[in-house]
């Protein structure tokens, strides 16, 4: 114990004993998760090393400092805290100036009210309406973009959010002419004003609850002005232009350039994978089609067969960040990783190729049009963790194991939540052959069909619905009668419909039946092997080998028994005997059958 005594009278030794035996202690060596809050972030020293640790573990998904974080990495801030008030205070005024030389108001008192200068109408040169007709027609399709940003979340559905997003994009586009206004920026802005805006709240609320008790005035004064509510659209123009310096390579018009007119052929029907790359987006998704060959060449060979390059789909995925194909808050967490890895064009290339990689086994089953629905309509990710893993390993395969693959996508829906595509339309599936044992899909089932049948039901319902109108008043009568001789049709393609119907239903049924016993005897033979491990005489191991037959029976009995029947069993009963109840089910009925109608129709 003597080693571990401490003199708490010296306040040096003191202090030292609080900061080596804090919880809440960072350290490059503590390979335990990190939660930065407000006081570790301003009480210990950070570093790149530090922080990229922090991202790649998930701690900042429960952070309240996300956003304090990117900025660090961005050099959006410098890591000394002593000059973040001055730091933070020029940004803002920065911006505060650039609000007011390109947001142009002629009703401000700053321009001159003389009718003669300041007037709609009047064609002098210097004439303030002349710069705000011009800006309108940019404010109105940024205006469009930013009232579509996340319809789902109620945060950007307000109109004091969307004017802000308004005027840092124009601001963003005066400022920056030579990338001007694009449509995706509104995505790429969206979630940092969401970050800053909740880590405002969260200092807030940590303030109100007293929780700020080991920090100095000082210190607490420096946060105060780093977490200020007040200044939430000015620091997001700061964190957008950072994140763009890294993004504007994928926003480039390349029409622009000499280079590209220089290299337009002339070829008709030319592939846009045979293009020459006309900009460095262009250049990007050649790279990335050449990482796809190295790490996956069959599914590579497979995309390439049906003409679909990664210049078809991944325009979008690289623009926006990835922010369609994820939810924000796991979009949150994959940038967290992104932004920290720097240049983040590398990183960006292996997650598009890991974006591939996670449906593999859904692109490979599918033809043209159903790859499509997957990569337009990217199905949500399950384990957002393994996913960066993943991603993190193409990066850079010596430093970081490669997780183990596992089906990892919820593939029956979007990531908005909708029914997916693919599900009703099922597309063909190629031979078996050429698919592994783990890329292989359970069969559709019957019930699939079943938006078919219900179409024709309502073009039935429709076409019966249908009275034409009879030209001369002569055909009266005949019209009148009309109805009379096209109902029994009509009502004959209802009860046609209604026997595919039943057909569908006893069809689901029987498969039911084949699925319920393959269980049971899977749980039989379970029970055997079980047996055999335990059997210590002759007689047992002959009950084992009669049994293991009665289920030899039962297997081939599932495609020769007819329906209504039970499957033959053992005399004996044992454990993993069916019930015969569950074997009964209706007959298909046969076309021109007569049948009860009053009884009860099975459903779908």
């Amino acid at each position: 114990m003597e080693n571990f005594c401490v003199d708490l009278r010296d306040k040096k030794h003191a202090k030292r004993y609080l900061e080596m035996n804090s919880p809440n202690r960072i350290t490059a060596n503590n390979l335990t998760p990190l939660s930065l809050d407000a006081t570790s972030l301003i009480k210990y020293k950070l570093s790149d090393e530090l922080l990229a640790r922090v991202a790649a573990s998930g701690s900042l998904r429960s952070s309240s400092c996300r956003s304090a974080v990117w900025r660090l990495v961005l050099r959006c801030l410098p890591y000394e805290t002593k000059d973040w008030e001055i730091s933070l205070s020029r940004s803002r005024n920065h911006y505060r100036v650039l609000k007011e030389t390109h947001l142009i108001d002629p009703h401000d008192t700053k321009f001159s009210q003389d009718p003669e200068l300041n007037n709609p109408l009047a064609p002098i040169e210097h004439n303030p309406w002349n710069t705000f007709f011009e800006d309108s027609d940019l404010r109105d399709i940024i205006g469009k973009d930013v009232s579509r940003t996340f319809p789902e979340i109620e945060f950007f559905q307000g109109s004091n959010i969307r004017q802000m997003m308004s005027d840092i994009l124009l601001v963003y586009a005066k400022e920056h002419p030579f990338a001007n206004y694009r449509q995706g920026m509104h995505e790429i802005l969206a979630p940092l004003i969401f970050v800053i805006y909740l880590d405002n709240e969260a200092f807030q609320h940590a303030k109100e609850n007293d929780e700020l008790k080991m920090l100095t005035v000082e210190e607490e004064d420096i946060l105060n002005c780093l977490f200020c509510k007040d200044y939430l659209e000015q620091d997001s123009y700061n964190l957008f232009c950072a994140v763009m310096l890294e993004v504007s390579r994928w926003y480039e018009d390349p029409s622009q350039s000499e280079a590209t007119k220089s290299s337009i052929t002339k070829e008709p029907y030319m592939r846009v994978q045979d293009l020459v790359p006309a900009s460095r987006l262009m250049e990007d998704l050649v790279d990335i089609g050449n990482l796809l060959q190295e790490i996956d060449p069959t599914l590579a060979k497979h995309l390439s067969s049906l003409d679909i390059p990664p210049q078809l789909y991944g325009i979008r995925w690289l623009r926006l960040l990835f922010g369609r194909e994820i939810p924000l808050h796991d979009l949150l967490f994959l940038w967290d990783v992104l932004l920290i890895d720097r240049p983040i064009a590398p990183l960006a290339k292996c997650i598009f190729v890991s974006l591939l990689v996670q449906i593999r086994h859904l692109l490979l089953v599918s033809d043209y049009g159903g790859c499509l629905q997957y990569l337009m309509r990217y199905p949500p990710i399950a384990d957002i963790d393994s996913f960066v893993k993943l991603a993190r390993h193409y990066r850079n395969p010596k430093k970081n194991a490669k997780p183990v693959l596992k089906s990892n996508n919820f593939s029956h829906i979007t990531v908005a939540g909708s029914s997916h595509p693919n599900q009703t339309h099922r597309p063909s599936r190629p031979p078996p052959s050429c698919m592994g044992k783990d890329e292989l899909e359970s069969p559709p089932t019957i019930l699939a069909l079943a938006p078919v049948f219900q179409k024709v039901k309502n073009t039935i319902r429709d076409r019966s619905n249908t009275v034409s109108v009879p030209p001369s008043s002569k055909r009266s009568d005949e019209v009148r009668r009309e109805p009379l001789r096209t109902t029994p049709k009509h009502e004959n393609w209802a009860k046609e419909v209604q026997m595919m119907e039943e057909q569908v239903s006893t069809l689901q049924i029987r498969l039911n039946e084949q699925d319920m016993m393959c269980c049971q005897v899977s749980k039989a033979l379970e029970v055997c092997a079980q047996d055999v491990r335990n059997a210590k005489s002759s007689e047992e191991c002959i009950t084992i080998a009669q049994t293991l037959l009665d289920l030899s029976k039962t297997l081939l009995s599932i495609k020769t028994v007819p329906v209504g029947t039970s499957p033959p069993r053992n005399e004996a009963k044992t454990q993993f005997e069916v019930n015969p109840k569950l074997y009964e089910s209706p007959k298909i009925r046969k076309v021109n059958e007569m049948v009860d109608m009053k009884q009860k129709r099975p459903q779908l």
